[in-house]
């Protein structure tokens, strides 16, 4: 299960990446633009802070297939190669998805709202495809059936389209990136519907090992031993 945390605000990503096991940091230009600073300095700062090994993702702002892959060259160029641009499932991100991808370009296809749009990204080149859970909902659909008839699809495509099963694995395996929580079910549900892969913001991340009945326990064993040892620990007693 690859685990990315949402956002752009370095003292969370400092926080949720000393503790957890972060494969990378997602963004979009809403939470780049909350951070008012500069472009290239906060993707270089939460590489500084992740490490190169690990993955970012952030997205290109053209309106144009020409203009989304001059953004995508030049983002490799000035990151490197465990960056990935996030192109919106729009006629001109297609396009610009399906030259990019015979290029070797990372992608990761966003603005995702339906299981036809995870299909189409995945065929045009896009390596992870980023359905929104939450938004779905709110318009009164399902974003983890959404996930889940995908994933059905890709699954079967790989196992009945030799061609397609060449192409997926000289390549990479197409992996739907679940986005846009607002409660752990959703992450729950999605990851039980196919979704290799979350991206999930640092209020909900936080929640993800939360439990009251845990630190209940652990507060009834650290009375238990402190009636019993004090404030020793096992460096104390072995």
């Amino acid at each position: 299960m690859e685990y990315f945390l949402d956002t752009a605000n370095l003292d969370d990503i400092k926080k949720i990446n000393d503790i957890f096991p972060l494969t990378g940091v997602t963004t979009n230009p809403s939470i780049i633009a909350k951070e008012k600073r500069d472009f290239k300095e906060i993707i270089n700062d939460i590489y500084n802070i992740i490490g190169k090994d690990k993955i970012v993702h952030a997205q290109a702002v053209g309106y144009t297939a020409d203009i989304i892959i001059k953004e995508v060259n030049l983002l490799r160029d000035t990151f490197g190669e465990n960056f990935y641009t996030k192109i919106p499932v729009t006629a001109e991100g297609i396009k610009a998805m399906k030259i990019l991808a015979k290029d070797g370009h990372k992608i990761t296809a966003t603005g995702i709202l339906s299981s036809q749009q995870i299909i189409m990204a995945a065929e045009a080149g896009a390596e992870y495809m980023a359905p929104y859970i939450n938004r779905s909902d709110n318009i009164g659909e399902s974003g983890i059936e959404i996930v889940k008839d995908a994933f059905t699809i890709l699954e079967t495509v790989k196992k009945t389209d030799e061609e397609c099963l060449k192409r997926y694995k000289r390549i990479f395996e197409p992996k739907i990136l679940g986005a846009s929580f607002k409660n752990v079910r959703q992450v729950h549900e999605t990851m039980l519907a196919g979704s290799k892969s979350v991206t999930i913001a640092p209020d909900v991340f936080e929640r993800l090992i939360y439990h009251p009945y845990t630190d209940w326990s652990m507060d009834t064993f650290n009375s238990d031993w402190e009636k019993a040892y004090g404030n020793k620990t096992l460096l104390d007693l072995l």
